[in-house]
């Protein structure tokens, strides 16, 4: 019996491991704090001539924008993300400091540049131009991995079907062995994020899933956001 169960868990193990993230895209993040003299009109007026650079020189590029949700909106973020797997996003930088975002904001780029998956409810593609944002930097407890997770993520999806909300969600990793990975959910509206949050969090099937998450992984949440898709 123990030889026999030792052999299922090493299959098992096995098969989690040849799953993987399908990562269509890399993604650098910048989080920027508006300088004491500017305001968010500096930046609206300076992103029209940004996104024009941007795409005439990398046309598989997206840019998104999230603001903090504070009343006293101050800091922002930019993510950057290219279907061109070998990008390295040096030249978005050079853009962002050649139409002066130093001039109005300061701003420092993670370190690292992240390999990121879209994860649609059916698989269908949803392209949203404004959302609301929760960003968990999140790591996988020992024994566990994104094959083990992708079983629990095909259920979370299932309830949400139900639910009749715009959702995605972006699954990260600096490469797919390591054990920390990035989860962002992106929802529609603040309606949906409140038939999400609000309405759902306290159901049975909910917390069900939410223990599941639980075992698989240890997560922190970063503050909301606001998010406007520009490229």
């Amino acid at each position: 019996m123990i030889s026999c169960s030792n052999e299922t868990n090493y299959q098992d193990e096995r098969s989690s491991n040849l799953i993987k993230p399908n990562f269509t895209s890399i993604q650098i993040r910048y989080d920027c704090k508006l300088n004491k003299d500017k305001s968010l009109n500096n930046l609206e007026a300076l992103i029209p001539s940004l996104v024009t650079q941007i795409q005439a020189a990398s046309p598989s590029a997206n840019i998104e924008f999230l603001f903090n949700q504070a009343n006293n909106i101050e800091r922002f973020s930019i993510l950057y993300s290219d279907n061109e797997m070998n990008a390295d996003g040096e030249s978005f930088t050079s853009l962002v400091i050649d139409q002066g975002i130093s001039k109005i904001s300061s701003c420092n780029s993670t370190d690292e540049k992240m390999l990121s998956a879209n994860i649609y409810i059916d698989n269908d593609p949803l392209n949203l131009t404004s959302f609301e944002v929760e960003i968990l930097n999140c790591e996988f407890n020992p024994g566990f991995n994104y094959g083990t997770f992708s079983i629990e993520i095909d259920t979370f999806l299932n309830l949400l079907r139900k639910k009749d909300i715009q959702y995605f969600a972006k699954f990260q990793q600096v490469d797919s062995e390591s054990s920390s990975f990035t989860w962002i959910n992106y929802l529609g509206s603040e309606d949906d994020r409140n038939n999400l949050y609000k309405s759902w969090l306290g159901q049975e099937d909910s917390i069900a899933i939410q223990d599941a998450f639980n075992t698989h992984s240890i997560c922190q949440s970063s503050a909301s956001y606001k998010g406007y898709k520009v490229l």
